[in-house]
């Protein structure tokens, strides 16, 4: 193979790592953001310019995150942008006069309405030299561009990064927040087990679990109050705590991770809901304890559902706080739900949806198609959506 050929085997393999990171983004055709518009507004006062964008370069068009303009579209294609350029060094690009640009000359953007003459640009990276994309500056006439500027236009491309970086951490925490969620039901052959947890933010304060042998399932839904990485930390504590309790009786459960707990929620002023049950899979007795949750049922084939009550307080309320246990059971057939107030969301907002959300279940072919409908209503939700949806369906087979 000759030198050309093995350069141009390299840069392709360069330019897809480029894209794949531009795609892990999640930020394509995303709406405006105001962390980022923030950046643009301060670039176009900074510099006394027109136009100050944060631009992302896929495969074939460049996208603009910042800012979203009335009537003007969000996407151009690559061969026409100017930061497709950019990308492709790792040096701030700078263009006095685009009309005396060979690289530029030719592109729509200086022969067309926008007229554009004065171009800088600061290529935007994730600390691995895959470069996603730019923050740029533009100007309908000619003009210079010192190393002051320079170096102020690199600070700002530094404080995008930042931003760009947060989105990253978050997506990665969000794959590990949804891979600790259970996947499997071992040893349960008259049982099956499904759940959703979906965040209204990348991640979120809810959280679910299930595990237990062949005579038992346990089972714990919480809900932190807070929302984004905040409630995340929580519930990860929340979580950390009951699975260290694995097969205590339900109330001295809820006790002990309440007095583990209830300094640091008081320290952060949060507290948490949660609904922790352990089912007998011989008989279908469900014993539980509710912290001040209060959306868990019992859904009977064609009776009402019966609503399993709180039986004290959140934890992290009060130090010493008290649980009672209560008991229901599932007969052949019946079906338990346990789920978050971002459920009822879907509906009007208040526990008279219990009744809808009972339906679902009790229509719904398994507790996987019922999971998967509550997860089809919250995606046609979403854009409205100010709180997580976690929903866990069990159901004792006939």
């Amino acid at each position: 193979m000759g030198l050309g050929a093995q350069e141009t085997r390299i840069d392709d393999d360069f330019e897809r790592l480029r894209v794949a990171a531009v795609e892990r983004l999640d930020l394509l055709d995303t709406p405006a953001e105001e962390r980022f518009d923030r950046i643009t507004r301060i670039a176009r006062e900074l510099f006394d310019v027109p136009v100050a964008e944060i631009n992302l370069i896929d495969d074939e068009r460049q996208f603009t995150k910042s800012p979203h303009l009335p009537g003007k579209a969000t996407s151009i294609a690559r061969i026409d942008s100017f930061c497709e350029i950019t990308v492709r060094q790792p040096d701030i690009v700078v263009v006095p006069d685009a009309t005396k640009d060979a690289r530029f000359s030719d592109r729509s953007p200086v022969s067309d309405e926008r007229h554009v003459r004065f171009y800088a640009g600061r290529p935007l990276s994730l600390g691995d030299d895959l470069r996603v994309g730019t923050l740029c500056l533009v100007d309908t006439v000619p003009r210079e561009f010192g190393p002051e500027q320079r170096r102020l236009l690199d600070e700002m491309g530094q404080w995008v990064e930042r931003e760009l970086q947060d989105t990253a951490d978050l997506d990665r925490a969000a794959e590990v927040q949804q891979g600790l969620l259970p996947q499997d039901q071992p040893g349960w052959p008259d049982f099956e087990v499904a759940g959703i947890c979906l965040p209204a933010k990348t991640v979120g304060g809810d959280y679910y679990a299930w595990h237990g042998d062949g005579s038992s399932i346990e089972l714990t839904l919480a809900d932190v109050m807070g929302k984004g990485a905040a409630g995340a930390i929580l519930a990860a504590a929340v979580r950390a705590a009951f699975q260290s309790r694995t097969g205590d009786d339900v109330v001295g459960a809820v006790e002990a991770v309440n007095t583990q707990l209830a300094d640091d929620l008081g320290v952060v002023g949060s507290f948490a809901t949660l609904f922790h049950a352990v089912i007998d899979t011989a008989s279908g007795r469900v014993d539980y304890a509710d912290a001040g949750h209060g959306l868990s049922a019992i859904v009977r084939s064609g009776a009402p559902a019966e609503r399993l009550e709180a039986t004290g307080l959140p934890i992290g309320i009060v130090a010493a706080g008290e649980w009672t246990r209560g008991s229901a059971t599932l007969e052949p057939g019946d079906r338990l739900v346990s789920f978050t107030d971002g459920v009822l969301d879907l509906f009007d907002g208040t526990l008279a949806s219990l009744d809808e959300v009972a339906a679902i279940v009790r229509d719904a072919s398994s507790p996987h198609a019922a999971v998967a409908r509550f997860a089809e209503l919250a995606a046609s939700a979403r854009s409205r959506a100010s709180d997580d949806v976690t929903v866990v369906v069990v159901s004792r087979r006939p």
